[in-house]
């Protein structure tokens, strides 16, 4: 059976959070995922994905996490914010300073932490959609209108975490009646366990997992 084509006029890709906080040293998850990335090479593979790609598909669009700015100011340390996630990321460490003293917390403004890393930087024609301050890239941003403009009905995502921003954004694509792709090789999180349990268990279910080199041949 001949394999499915993917109509790269009506297709997206999705970056979400290709930052310094994530991909390089001192950053302050990339602790946490160092291991991952580099056993997998999620970075190469994106770099290979987006340079390949950028010419086959309607869009490149990067959602990054935006700024704190130092002491997180925007949230009340008693409030519903410092549950879950954003609770553990104020206090991770980090390997960056502002004037000379150590900073803790992710996506803090000031250091490299939210930068997109030099290897990912936008091209002329790629779309930065800002706003995101959670874990679904749709919450809050103008994603959505975006790919809607652009005519887009399948939305290739890729980025980190894998079970969390990732996955949460797949399942808002799903119940806004994209078609749903996700190139495994592509995104990344803290262990094997976290990540062979989403694409067994959860993007089968709201769409397809394919490699970047299968993404590739089947654009059209």
């Amino acid at each position: 059976m001949a394999k499915q084509k993917i109509e790269g006029a009506k297709t997206a890709i999705v970056l979400i959070e290709p930052q310094y906080d994530f991909l390089k040293p001192g950053g302050s998850m990339y602790q946490f995922i160092a291991e991952q990335l580099e056993k997998r090479k999620v970075i190469p593979n994106l770099v290979n994905l987006v340079k390949s790609a950028r010419s086959k598909v309607k869009k490149i669009i990067y959602v990054p996490f935006e700024a704190f700015e130092p002491g997180f100011p925007e949230i009340d340390k008693k409030g519903p914010g410092m549950g879950g996630l954003r609770g553990l990321e104020i206090d991770m460490p980090t390997g960056w300073k502002i004037d000379g003293k150590p900073v803790s917390g992710a996506w803090v403004a000031g250091t490299p932490g939210p930068e997109i890393i030099p290897e990912l930087t936008p091209e002329k024609g790629d779309i930065i959609v800002r706003g995101k301050k959670t874990l679904d890239a749709f919450w809050s941003t103008a994603l959505d209108y975006t790919l809607r403009v652009n005519m887009v009905d399948t939305v290739a995502i890729v980025g980190f975490h894998t079970n969390w921003c990732v996955e949460s954004t797949a399942r808002s694509a799903y119940d806004k009646g994209y078609n749903v792709i996700v190139i495994g090789d592509c995104t990344g999180t803290d262990t094997d366990e976290e990540q062979n349990y989403a694409e067994k268990w959860i993007f089968p279910k709201i769409g397809k997992v394919m490699k970047s080199k299968d993404f590739l041949a089947s654009l059209n």
